[in-house]
């Protein structure tokens, strides 16, 4: 069961790799809009930290995966694993996008409530096990193809590619990554 206390923000950002990190930087730059991301893991970096087998590499170049905030300046186009998490860290230190953070929390739920106009999200703290209640006028779903959830480390073990369903509100209503729409 969640905690009493609920906190509310403006945007929730849901996984702390590049998308995650891009997003977060376009809310501190283009909005005044509290935010904050979260991360099940204890790393951020996403598919860039998470995979650690020998050759893993971009297959896209940097100088257009990159950010346009902050370029990729190295030599070589396509990298490496390594390479690529040593920029996305330094591009969330260097912008403050590491402090709004929050490690170890994983989304178990999150419902649209429509008389409000926000989200309700449960998450569970993935180290200590604490249920966490969180309120958000923005739920942005930044996980990607590689979520660590059982589905998709089970899919990922087969060779294929699943995703979870993220939610975020497009057009004014909330809908799923999936593209169905999501329950009011």
């Amino acid at each position: 069961m969640p905690s009493t206390a609920v906190e509310h923000l403006d945007v929730l950002i849901v996984g702390a790799g590049i998308s995650g990190i891009g997003a977060a930087h376009a809310v501190q730059t283009r909005t005044s809009r509290s935010y904050a991301i979260l991360e099940a893991r204890s790393a951020l970096g996403g598919t860039w930290d998470l995979f650690r087998y020998p050759g893993i590499r971009s297959d896209s170049d940097l100088y257009t995966f990159g950010f346009d905030f902050r370029p990729w300046r190295e030599d070589e186009s396509i990298a490496s694993a390594d390479r690529i998490l040593a920029y996305l860290q330094d591009t969330a230190r260097e912008h403050g996008i590491d402090r709004r953070i929050r490690f170890s929390h994983r989304v178990v739920a999150a419902r649209w409530d429509s008389p409000e106009a926000r989200w309700h999200v449960d998450v569970e703290r993935t180290d200590t096990g604490e249920r966490v209640a969180l309120t958000a006028n923005w739920l942005f779903g930044a996980t990607g193809t590689t979520a660590t959830t059982g589905a998709s480390r089970r899919a990922s073990r087969a060779g294929s590619r699943s995703a979870d369903a993220s939610c975020t509100r497009r057009r004014g209503r909330p809908t799923s990554t999936t593209g169905a729409a999501a329950s009011s």
